[in-house]
């Protein structure tokens, strides 16, 4: 069995509707496949907080993977709303 190396990745995500904030984030994945689906996990564990099942206001498929980047970006500034 052949297994690929856990690289870093940081995956850009928003609301599938396009309304909201871009959530950034970095994540480990053995692929660009397994990067964009961890990244949509992640962005719904910070969307849904401590919320869970029929009362989390965010399920994946309300998340859309933007981008993603190799390696853990370091984001200087980002300003997706207008003052």
């Amino acid at each position: 069995m052949n297994v690929l190396p856990v690289r870093t990745f940081t995956v850009f995500c928003q609301q599938a509707d396009q309304l909201g904030t871009i959530h950034i984030d970095s994540v480990e994945a053995a692929d660009l496949e397994s990067a964009i689906l961890a990244g949509r996990e992640q962005c719904l564990a910070d969307w849904n907080g401590e919320t869970s099942g029929a009362n989390a206001p965010f399920t994946l498929d309300d998340i859309h993977c933007l981008g993603v980047a190799e390696g853990d970006v370091n984001i200087l500034h980002w300003q997706d709303q207008e003052e």
